[in-house]
């Protein structure tokens, strides 16, 4: 990556600030910074381009191994995910339908005090 002021290729991807880059982002253009000058600036971020392995027998069986590790981690965080939010869910249905004890449905009556009139 060529920096635009100075024409080196001294250039590292930066931090993206706030919303609004993070928003750029989303499109696929990322902030780069020039070590020599210090600009700051956008580009379209290229994926790089992937060694084809027809010459290399060992590559496609590392390349298997390594998605599969991938995919068997983001299986594992997405049920992680849910049983966590499952957990949660639960305990907010129990703190809803939990008995609290001072409601009156439910209860009988006091017993009714007779109270009796003494004749002198």
């Amino acid at each position: 990556m060529l920096c635009p002021k100075c024409k080196t290729d001294h250039t590292d991807r930066s931090h993206r600030r706030g919303l609004i880059e993070r928003g750029i982002a989303v499109m696929g253009y990322y902030p780069y910074r020039c070590r020599i000058c210090h600009l700051r600036f956008f580009r379209f971020h290229e994926e790089p381009k992937v060694a084809t392995a027809a010459g290399r027998p060992g590559l496609e069986r590392e390349i298997k191994a390594t998605r599969g590790a991938m995919s068997a981690r983001r299986k594992r965080r997405e049920l992680l995910l849910f049983v966590t939010a499952m957990v949660l869910f639960l305990a907010f249905l129990y703190y809803l339908t939990r008995d609290r004890g001072d409601s009156v449905e439910g209860r009988t009556a006091p017993p009714q005090v007779v109270s009796r009139q003494f004749r002198g």
